[in-house]
């Protein structure tokens, strides 16, 4: 018996490595297009961001006010008006589950649950 010949690796990018000197240009062409369109949709888009905040700058984070802000533990009158005490919650839960209710509530007819004609006299 003759003997067999071990078959060769398959190699899938055989066909990209024979034609790389014909592909390598056109992907540098393709990057380069991708890299510029990027900076300038970036650009374009930062001067949208600009404008559409009318040309203000954020704030810089470290100001005073913002690097040691003033604890609001003491609460005015205002602020305290401005709480949700348990017994509103518990008034707006219960204004929920009521209107569910209402509309889940039976209808004023009475129901019909077996059709009379399917209904023999006999049974």
């Amino acid at each position: 018996m003759a003997p067999v010949a071990e078959p060769e690796p398959v190699n899938l990018l055989h066909p990209v490595q024979d034609n790389w000197d014909k592909i390598n240009p056109a992907l540098n062409t393709y990057n380069k297009v991708l890299g510029g369109l990027g900076t300038v949709f970036s650009f374009a888009a930062a001067i949208a961001l600009i404008v559409n905040h009318d040309f203000r700058f954020p704030k810089w984070p470290f100001t005073a006010e913002r690097w040691n802000p003033k604890p609001d533990v003491d609460k005015d009158a205002a602020e305290k008006a401005d709480e949700v005490t348990e017994e509103q919650i518990i008034e707006d839960e219960l204004a929920e589950v009521a209107a569910g209710l209402a509309k889940r509530a039976l209808p004023e007819r009475p129901l019909r649950w077996v059709d009379d004609v399917l209904v023999a006299d006999g049974f």
